[in-house]
């Protein structure tokens, strides 16, 4: 059985699949082959396969062609990423199964996939809708993390029980093996808060908030502060961005614009507290629960929204006014959250934590000898 994985986006996407496709390999009869789009998606899967102590695959660019060049010298990705699936059709076509974890992956079918069967293996577990979600319903397989998203596909008719697996999150098999390596991030050896805004303009929290934070830690003295945005932020804007972040850099506070410990979960659990927007990693953060603080900057009527459920795990500050009081208050309010954080991380993930990426790559086996 011939099996492509393709990483159609930025290199955080190997800590989500990286470890299934490595068991699948070592599965009998499992010939897989990895494609990526970012040239720094390598350094990232030799890293994990160093990591795990699991032998390279084989590893492919995927073929770009002048235009889809061209718009991602513009930084305009989005389209860029779909005229890649567009030229790589005909090679992809050559598998029996394609595995994605991204929804975008999805289109593949209307351009002209059809020999392999398509599949998701879905990556984050937050409470965010997404534009492009309706296209899980042209995947094959769906391999989710838990209870949670999984009633939420099945309310909105994108999946049934014959077409997705509920597995776990794989990435807790990679941090588990990356844990034990870490160094703390600060000589100060504080303890640290964990500053994790999103890349959606109309949700980032960072326009109104970041310089507050900075001054606040700064000035205090039980945190330092690592500001550790998502990666997305620094492929859409000629480095700018990157810039005038990195001019943050203080003894109190680390900038992260793209090293592997914004992306393998370092930050999230080693940080005292968490304060971001909508980023699904809160849900790795909960993996030990701990105070967190959301960011409203938008005024957003949130609650009863399911887009927002996260945001009953922690207070939620609308002003900048509110910012510093919170954050000193974080710790003796932890007890009025934490019976949430943990209900909303068991239906997020289940148990046991570990184990996911035997268990995507079994489903997958599972699924192709039925079909058979």
């Amino acid at each position: 059985m011939k099996i492509a994985f393709i990483y159609i986006a930025e290199p955080y996407q190997c800590y989500h699949t990286a470890s299934v496709a490595s068991e699948l390999a070592a599965m009998p009869d499992c010939d897989v082959t990895e494609y990526y789009s970012f040239p720094d998606t390598v350094e990232h899967l030799t890293r994990i396969r160093r990591i795990l102590n699991a032998p390279a695959l084989k590893l492919r660019p995927l073929f770009k062609s002048w235009k889809a060049k061209l718009l991602k010298l513009a930084k305009r990705l989005d389209q860029e990423r779909l005229l890649v699936l567009q030229d790589n059709v005909e090679e992809l076509n050559r598998y029996d199964a394609v595995v994605a974890t991204e929804y975008t992956a999805g289109i593949l079918k209307q351009m002209g996939l059809n020999h392999p069967r398509l599949i998701l293996l879905m990556h984050g577990a937050g409470d965010r809708y997404v534009n492009d979600e309706h296209l899980v319903k042209e995947f094959d397989l769906t391999l989710i993390s838990g209870r949670k998203v999984t009633h939420d596909f099945k309310q909105k008719g994108l999946i049934t029980d014959q077409t997705s697996r509920i597995i776990g999150y794989p990435k807790f098999d990679v941090f588990e093996a990356i844990r034990k390596k870490m160094a703390y991030p600060f000589q100060n050896q504080r303890p640290f808060a964990l500053y994790n805004p999103h890349y959606k303009r109309n949700l980032n929290s960072s326009p109104v908030f970041m310089k507050a934070l900075v001054k606040v830690f700064n000035t205090a003295h039980t945190y330092n502060l690592v500001v550790a945005p998502h990666i997305k932020q620094f492929h859409k804007n000629f480095a700018i961005k990157k810039y005038w972040l990195e001019r943050l850099h203080s003894t109190k506070t680390l900038v992260d614009t793209g090293s592997p410990a914004m992306l393998d979960m370092t930050y999230t659990s080693q940080a005292a507290l968490y304060i971001g927007d909508v980023s699904s990693q809160i849900y790795e953060f909960m993996a030990i629960p701990r105070p967190c603080i959301f960011l409203n900057p938008q005024k957003i009527k949130w609650q009863d929204n399911p887009n927002f459920r996260h945001w009953t795990m922690g207070d939620v500050i609308e002003d900048i006014d509110a910012l510093k009081p919170a954050i000193e208050q974080a710790q003796a309010r932890h007890h009025l959250y934490r019976p949430i954080q943990e209900k909303l991380f068991q239906e997020t993930f289940g148990y046991p934590l570990l184990g996911g990426s035997r268990r995507a790559a079994e489903a997958i086996v599972d699924f192709m000898t039925k079909i058979k």
